[in-house]
């Protein structure tokens, strides 16, 4: 009886080979343990809490301040490190499945990548040009054919602040701005940016003289203290998380990818020369400018008093501190080895959009001198240089 009992147990168990289609009964398997995330999952999520300390600490400190340009500065950062931190996990071990194994995939991937770092920054642009288009077309810009073809240029740039949201669009931009590597979050942040950057000097160049009425009708100094530390921190803050600190990289690594290492002898007699040599050409410039644009010479004088005259001994030095060193972290220490010397200097000429044509180029040309010794040495002998120089100019408007 055991016997044939076993026998039709086995009946049941076994396929035979006459009937290969037939399948095994299963066993219900016990649910799979989660799988915890890698070390490298975990150190990205510890940096983005960090930053997220560093933003919302820094942010409402600018506010409290009064310094809204600081809290800008801020609020990039933050989208920066989401794209770094991104572009980070990629690498490490495929977005899906870092993102399944951290965070619930609707809020992590739809609200913070799609919204924040794909539209936000581009979205501020088409506000930003939009304003200003229509600025220049109300009372406050009036009727001249210059402001309306600066009205018309912004909201032709605001079009393209949108158009950069859509990825084939913002791909093209990214592979005329980095011609090599392939194409991040990231990287495609910075190329919105950057285009967002160059698109600024012909509107406002436009629009100079009612700007330059409002600057002298200002009641506040241009360059106060907390106005020079807001922006000193917000750039040294966008440097560090467009690199990737914390999140890609550790302190020790971040400061090496912006150049930021000590100083060998010789770079001392680099500094010295590369001093001597950015005199010599703004010195240079100037009288070309004086002697044959010499109205656009007066202005671009008249600009600079109205930020450096006056200023007290310790402003001064802390504004050649602030340019020096934020602008050079920045822009030759973390843009530089990216996009080159040569569209770093014009994005750098791109900002100061206060000057004429003629001081924009020169600002270009100085640009490039320091790009040239920050890739033969490293951005600390760019920062000495620009620093002393920014020291040295403002204190010769005095």
């Amino acid at each position: 009886m055991w016997a044939a009992y076993a026998g039709r147990m086995e009946d049941h168990t076994q396929v035979p080979a006459s009937d290969p289609g037939r399948e095994l009964p299963t066993a219900p398997q016990a649910p799979a343990a989660p799988q915890s995330p890698d070390p490298e999952s975990r150190r990205i999520a510890r940096g983005l809490f960090a930053w997220l300390l560093i933003i919302a600490f820094g942010g409402l400190a600018s506010v409290l301040f009064g310094q809204e340009e600081g809290a800008f500065f801020f609020a990039l950062a933050g989208v920066l490190v989401l794209a770094q931190a991104t572009d980070a996990a990629v690498a490490v071990r495929g977005y899906k499945n870092w993102v399944e194994s951290n965070v619930p995939r609707r809020e992590f991937r739809g609200v913070l990548f799609r919204v924040l770092v794909r539209s936000l920054v581009p979205m501020i642009g088409v506000l930003f040009y939009a304003g200003i288009g229509a600025w220049a077309l109300s009372d406050g810009g009036g009727a001249l054919p210059a402001h309306e073809l600066a009205a018309w240029w912004c909201f032709g740039s605001a079009l393209v602040c949108a158009l950069l949201v859509w990825r084939p669009a913002a791909d093209l931009v990214t592979r005329a701005c980095f011609r090599t590597g392939a194409i991040g979050r990231t990287r495609r942040l910075t190329a919105r940016v950057v285009v967002m950057a160059l698109l600024l000097p012909v509107p406002m160049r436009l629009l100079f003289p009612e700007m330059l009425d409002l600057l002298k009708s200002s009641e506040e100094p241009l360059a106060t203290p907390g106005g020079l530390v807001a922006q000193l921190v917000g750039e040294v803050v966008i440097a560090v998380a467009g690199v990737g600190l914390l999140v890609r990289r550790d302190w020790r690594q971040t400061l090496e990818r912006l150049g930021i290492t000590a100083m060998k002898p010789v770079h001392f007699l680099v500094a010295a020369a590369g001093l001597g040599a950015i005199i010599a050409l703004n010195s240079g410039m100037e009288w070309m400018q004086q002697r044959w644009f010499h109205e656009l010479w007066l202005q671009d004088t008249e600009v600079t008093k109205l930020i450096a005259a006056d200023l007290p001994v310790a402003t001064t030095l802390l504004l050649g501190l602030s340019a020096g060193l934020g602008e050079e972290i920045s822009l030759r220490g973390a843009l530089q080895p990216r996009l080159g010397i040569v569209l770093t200097a014009i994005v750098f000429a791109s900002l100061h959009v206060q000057y004429s044509w003629v001081g924009m180029l020169t600002i270009a040309l100085l640009g490039a001198l320091l790009g040239v010794i920050r890739a033969r040495t490293n951005t600390t002998t760019a920062i000495l240089i620009h620093a002393l120089y920014d020291v040295f100019a403002a204190l010769s408007s005095h």
